[in-house]
């Protein structure tokens, strides 16, 4: 098992972006393994007014003004104390993580766009306009200018607020030009000024976005001597249970035979965002095994943070990241035993619990679609229309093709009932095993080192949040699929639907308002359903049209539930655009 070179870390999370940067957090991190520092969480959300392009943080001399000039207007507040403020926080905390050992990594998007362009219309910033290559080595030059001793730079080309015209959109420098022969040489270009006024620093370059086949298109065509690789651990996500699919060991294969490092992001800690805003639970049994299968992708030479760390808390995930840094070949029994010994009496107990929280973790079907990460977020008050499963969030060259190598939908339409079934399965799987960990967690709350105590209530609150949100899919899914098993009864065999089957409905609206702590749309369902069958599946769990679209992306969404539309409320006379199934 190889050591990895490079072992990157954020501070603080879009979830939690108000950590402190002292030199004691930059310590735990340091004596984790950790050896270099991203200074900005940069997120799309710009949690925190952290800076997420370089125009956020690049001051532009008044003699530049017009050559500089953003064309499209910054999502981030240009307000100069704002920018001062993150200017003068970024200089902090580069000074602060040099002294402490630290290489450190500045992280944005470009070409800035704002997130333009979803519908495939021409981008106000287009790598082939004449302009928007030399704006960028222009700003460049400024940023290490102004911020000389950065040592590296991770630039995203898609997301992160930069978005690139479409080969097949109505862009007329672009149209028809593949997007490998437009972006490599961008790419090159960035890399190569940064290498001649940095000699020891590193461009990173992030093909987020991308398909798989523009991917390993482009690392034939990188500069290999200034160039370095920075992937998520799957083509269509970072997953901690999905890592190293075929197209991430087809990269690291062609980038080693090219000399170009790659690095992996991954999840490291407790917070991510697939749990999203849940910081504190604790699976580490995935984190290891995450670990170690990137660690055996040929041609990867580090590993890289994706959300942020929160090492000022008890975090038996990150420590595990630790262990595993300090002895890559460690197994998990001894990773366990050493993990779980400042537990003293509850020592066999926490590691039974982490074993069955991982295996929670493991079955949950992330698989899904990507709405159903942030699982914190999603509300357990499903809708009473028929249950979906969310897929699309816009229009890229991954999301329009490889994304659905590893994600079951990436569009809007009503899935078959078997794809529901298999999710319903799955979740319910996952939360019986969330119910084990909770009943072992309960046991030993009351000896609990005292040192744990309150993260581990903490998270034990959110396993029992996590629980109920997987749950709520169980029953809105099999309502859904009760509902159209009847309906067959009454359209195909002209028949009373059997009593078994209005029995279990009743059962799971009960179980289902008992978990929502809410019985407000419930109850009114369950009344109709005992009074007449028919009517009910008239108005309840029925398939309701798509809303309007924006570039053939669905705005329908409830919070971030990948089972339900917008439409919440059901009344007793029915959705006007109903299908039966």
């Amino acid at each position: 098992m190889k050591y990895f070179d490079y072992k990157v870390a954020i501070l603080g999370c879009p979830s939690n972006p108000l950590i402190e940067w002292n030199e004691q957090n930059l310590i735990k991190l340091r004596d984790l393994g950790f050896n270099v520092m991203q200074l900005n969480i940069a997120w799309g959300c710009r949690p925190a007014d952290e800076p997420l392009n370089l125009e956020d943080v690049v001051e532009i001399p008044e003699s530049e003004s017009d050559l500089l000039r953003q064309s499209v207007p910054l999502k981030s507040d240009p307000a100069p104390q704002r920018c001062f403020r993150r200017r003068d926080a970024l200089r902090q905390r580069n000074i602060l993580a040099k002294k402490n050992g630290f290489r450190t990594l500045f992280h944005f998007g470009a070409p800035y766009n704002g997130s333009f362009g979803y519908d495939g219309s021409p981008l106000s910033n287009c790598l082939l306009d004449g302009k928007t290559q030399d704006r960028y080595i222009s700003l460049l030059k400024l940023f290490h200018s102004q911020f000389g001793s950065i040592d590296d730079i991770l630039i995203y080309t898609y997301d992160q607020d930069a978005w690139l015209c479409s080969e097949f959109g109505g862009c007329p420098r672009c149209t028809g030009i593949p997007l490998h022969e437009r972006i490599v040489p961008f790419v090159n270009s960035l890399a190569q000024t940064w290498g001649q006024i940095n000699p020891g620093g590193k461009l990173w370059w992030e093909p987020w976005e991308l398909s798989a086949g523009q991917v390993l298109t482009c690392i034939q065509g990188l500069d290999a001597t200034s160039v370095g690789l920075m992937l998520h651990s799957n083509i269509a996500e970072v997953m901690a249970t999905h890592p190293v699919d075929r197209w991430l060991k087809n990269a690291g294969k062609l980038a080693k035979d090219r000399n170009i490092p790659v690095i992996v992001e991954a999840w490291l800690g407790a917070a991510s965002e697939e749990l999203e805003p849940f910081i504190h639970l604790a699976h580490p049994l995935v984190t290891l095994r995450q670990l170690k299968s990137i660690a055996l992708v040929e041609g990867v030479v580090g590993i890289k943070e994706y959300f942020g760390l929160l090492p000022g808390t008890e975090d038996p995930n990150l420590r595990m990241t630790g262990l595993f840094f300090n002895n890559p070949a460690i197994s998990e029994k001894k990773a366990l035993d050493v993990l779980a010994a400042p537990y003293g009496t509850a020592k066999t107990e926490i590691i039974n619990f982490w074993k069955i929280c991982s295996d929670a973790m493991e079955l949950f079907p992330w698989d899904t679609s990507w709405y159903i990460r942030e699982i914190g977020k999603c509300n357990v008050k499903h809708s009473m229309t028929a249950a979906f499963i969310r897929g699309q969030q816009c229009s890229t060259p991954s999301w329009d093709s490889t994304r659905k190598a590893i994600f079951m939908k990436t569009d809007d339409t009503q899935p078959h009932p078997w794809m529901l079934e298999d999710v319903q399965l799955r979740c319910s799987l996952a939360a019986e095993k969330m119910s084990q960990s909770l009943e072992i967690a309960d046991s030993i709350k009351n000896k609990m080192p005292l040192e744990f105590a309150i993260v581990f209530a903490e998270g034990i609150k959110e396993l029992n949040e996590f629980r109920r949100r997987a749950i709520s899919y169980v029953y809105h899914i099999r309502e859904t699929n009760l509902a159209a098993i009847m309906r067959t009864y009454i359209i195909n065999n002209n028949c009373n639907v059997p009593i078994y089957l209005i029995e279990e409905l009743l059962s799971t609206l009960r179980k289902d308002a008992l978990n929502q702590e809410d019985n407000s749309e419930i109850a009114p369902a369950i009344e109709l359903l005992e009074k007449d069958v028919k009517k009910f599946l008239d108005v309840y769990f029925c398939v309701v049209e798509d809303e309007p679209t924006l570039g053939g992306v669905s705005l329908s969404s409830a919070d971030f539930s990948v089972t339900s539309r917008k439409s919440r409320n059901v009344s007793v006379m029915g959705h006007k655009n109903n299908k039966k199934i």
